[in-house]
């Protein structure tokens, strides 16, 4: 049992308490197998969450997502679920506070503790007389780790990235003057990739490349496996970076004295924090690369919104497929996701999914983030909803496109929750605000019309688009967690309210909305959003009596546009469908 194997190793140790984040050193959102450490001790396979155990307790701390996957799956593990954001659930931090006594230790492994984490642990230990010991317990109880990815690194053409990396790294550079700082250090694998056009598989479904890099005023070094280089992305990076062993990247960093020093301590991980010697002054505020790729280019808007195009045609296809397969036959879970999938790889610049599909029938779907498997899974009958929440990775872009789907009969709660959701998915596709409103600001408007009917869901209600990278980037969002970042002309973020209900169903539309200019008047700039996810909005699952006029028009205007622009690339008989579901109601 992984867990009484961990207390062996901590009672060998002399550690008291021992903490398993979900991180690689980059603080990456999904990871390599390699680093599913958190997934190995509990079982508990869901992309966020934080084991923490003592000589006598262990508990997994995960977040509204995850509340009935987490439960299902640390059953007799050793583990107690810990629903975070609950009333009168304590956070790790403050369990760990409350528990430890005088003396103690705690153990994690620094190269996957981000270093503002690492600082809210000592904040909260400030008066207790606790060691934090940087060691890793892992690595001698998990005898079939997965082997580190070895895929070849290749050049994302200009074509479709918009900006040379020599280009970007000058942004970076005038930023570096304006927050006078020497250099800085990048520690995410997005931002990176971003910067110097690069693109690899390291992470399933993400198209990074496990890296650091440094930039300077008048030099850059990228840290990285070089077996991973052919000949043509090795002199395509020689041209703006001096190329390093991966591992040197700790002693090279020690190196720098008297230096003002600029990072993301959101990003950058203790380990390699620690070895910033004391001489150097520390900036810290948002990774600058990731500010500038939350924007994008005019090359990548023009991208993107084909992609989402040809990724909209392969999820109507879909569509008219299962509503249609679903007369004749039950339909596996897996067999809808495969299908999903075998629609867009026919599409032009298809490389991957861009996460793992949701593919949730019926009470599944309740899991906001369910996955079906070969060892359990359901089948989609001929009544109720059915949730799919599934995404592609395009050379020219990343999509993220959820439907509900009615299989058929629903009952009424049914229809009302999904009308809730579209009122809800409506109020924010149709929001104008003002220059400045940040992201924090705008999910109040999506979550008023449930508040209304005293419904909520326990996650964001949009996040930012990567551009051929990851799904979930920022620094924007639109939720509670959001920053405070300011939405901006260009910036593209999801918008996907939903409803669960534990045994019964679950809810979600979402679509990819970008950042538009609206009118300038005496009140100052206005700006609007731009629908560029192109899919029907299932009627049948419509109680029309809940909306309003000017939500009717807002939909009818919708589906003039899908249809407009997904029927020229269906067959007869898949067109004639899609006008009857896009007709106004």
């Amino acid at each position: 049992m992984n867990l009484e194997k961990l207390r062996n190793k901590m009672k060998e140790n002399n550690i008291d308490f021992y903490i398993i984040p979900t991180l690689d050193p980059h603080g990456s959102e999904y990871l390599p197998d390699y680093y599913k450490e958190r997934a190995f001790v509990t079982g508990f396979t869901g992309s966020a969450g934080t084991a923490v155990v003592s000589k006598s307790d262990a508990f997994l701390w995960a977040d509204g997502r995850y509340y009935i996957q987490a439960k299902n799956q640390i059953q007799n593990t050793g583990f107690y679920l810990m629903k975070m954001g609950l009333e009168n659930v304590p956070t790790f931090l403050e369990w760990i506070k409350n528990n430890i006594n005088k003396g103690e230790k705690i153990g994690l492994n620094a190269k996957y503790y981000l270093q503002s984490n690492f600082e809210n642990l000592e904040n909260i230990l400030n008066d207790k007389d606790i060691e934090i010991v940087d060691i890793d317990l892992i690595k001698d109880i998990w005898e079939d780790r997965p082997s580190l990815p070895k895929d070849e690194i290749f050049i994302h053409e200009l074509k479709y990235s918009g900006k040379s990396a020599k280009e970007k790294l000058t942004e970076v550079r005038s930023i570096l003057l304006e927050k006078n700082s020497d250099l800085t250090i990048i520690n995410s694998l997005v931002d990176i990739a971003w910067l110097f056009n690069i693109r690899s598989f390291d992470i399933e479904d993400t198209p990074v490349a496990i890296s650091y890099a440094i930039v300077e005023k008048d030099k850059s070094y990228i840290f990285l496996d070089k077996n991973k280089l052919t000949d043509s992305v090795k002199n395509h990076l020689e041209e703006v970076a001096i190329i390093k062993d991966y591992d040197e990247v700790f002693n090279f960093v020690s190196d720098y004295n008297n230096k003002n020093i600029y990072i993301d301590k959101n990003k950058l991980n203790h380990k390699l924090f620690s070895s910033i010697n004391s001489s150097n002054i520390i900036f810290s505020g948002i990774n600058i690369s990731e500010k500038l790729k939350g924007i994008k280019n005019k090359v990548e808007l023009e991208n993107i919104r084909k992609a989402s195009l040809r990724d909209g045609v392969a999820v109507t296809k879909f569509i008219y497929w299962l509503k249609n397969e679903v007369l004749n036959r039950e339909i596996s879970e897996l067999e809808a996701a495969d299908k999903l999938r075998s629609f867009r790889e026919v599409g032009e610049n298809f490389i991957e999914d861009s996460f793992e599909t949701i593919s949730a029938y019926g009470s599944n779907a309740a899991m906001a983030h369910y996955t079906a498997n070969k060892e359990k899974y359901s089948m989609i009958k001929n009544k109720g909803l059915y949730l799919v929440d599934s995404g592609a990775q395009y050379l020219d872009g990343t999509t993220d496109i959820t439907r509900t789907i009615a299989v058929g009969e629903l009952r009424e709660i049914e229809k009302k929750d999904f009308t809730l959701v579209l009122k809800s998915h409506i109020a924010l596709m149709s929001s104008a605000f003002l220059k400045g409103t940040t992201d924090g600001d705008l999910d109040i408007i999506a979550r008023m019309p449930l508040w209304r009917a005293n419904e909520n869901f326990n996650h964001g209600t949009g996040h930012g688009v990567g551009y051929f990278l990851s799904v979930h980037e920022g620094p924007h969002s639109i939720g509670p967690r959001a920053k405070g970042i300011a939405m901006t002309p260009g910036m593209i973020v999801s918008n996907e309210p939903g409803i669960y209900k534990e045994g019964s169903h679950g809810i979600r539309t979402e679509n990819i909305i970008e950042v538009i200019e609206d009118i300038e008047n005496d009140y100052g700039k206005f700006y609007k959003f731009n629908t560029i996810s192109f899919a029907p909005i299932d009627i049948d699952a419509i109680n029309i009596e809940m909306l309003n006029i000017e939500e009717i028009n807002i939909l009818n205007n919708y589906h003039k546009e899908v249809y407009k622009n997904i029927s020229p690339f269906l067959n007869s008989d898949e067109k004639l469908w899609l006008e009857k579901v896009t007709k106004e109601i």
